[in-house]
């Protein structure tokens, strides 16, 4: 029987995923390191979207502390053979409000498919907390807003599939 294929992303629109990282109580404070990712209906990761970490050492040894992310860049590795982490990583950021865009292209820059994702952040930080977020999402032709809510070291975090700015 003939399938028919999925659409293409429409480029005349984005996802834009703001988060904002809680300030911590107490004296000892170290920055979280936050991930921001998309995996598709199977559970494959699509794309990176955002790597907070401390790339030095002693940095390194705390990259398996974001759980979910780093088991699923290892499955990715063994798709692609590329280490993302030089690439998308940047420093950890200080408490405050963050965004950040998802353009619909994956890993690789190649365009995904329309359909179902689901989009994660996850925050954990030394003396702190493990936090995970997960949104399902349908990605399609029509734009629409969702909150994934909030823990102790994401205070807020949301979703907007927009047409493109």
């Amino acid at each position: 029987m003939f399938q028919k294929k999925a659409p293409v992303w429409n480029k005349q629109l984005e996802l834009l995923v703001n988060v904002e990282i809680n300030a911590a109580e107490g004296g000892r404070y170290r920055r979280p390191y936050v991930a921001v990712w998309v995996e598709d209906g199977e559970g494959f990761p699509v794309r990176t979207l955002s790597l907070w970490l401390q790339t030095r050492p002693p940095g390194p040894r705390w990259f398996p502390d974001l759980r979910r992310w780093f088991r699923s860049d290892r499955m990715r590795q063994f798709t692609d053979k590329t280490d993302l982490i030089p690439v998308v990583s940047s420093p950890t950021r200080q408490p405050g409000r963050y965004s950040v865009v998802w353009d619909g292209n994956d890993d690789q820059k190649k365009p995904v498919k329309q359909g179902n994702y689901t989009i994660f952040v996850e925050a954990a930080r030394e003396h702190g907390t493990y936090q995970l977020l997960k949104k399902s999402v349908l990605i399609g032709d029509r734009p629409f807003r969702t909150d994934l809510g909030g823990n102790v070291e994401i205070k807020t975090a949301s979703l907007e599939y927009r047409r493109r700015r």
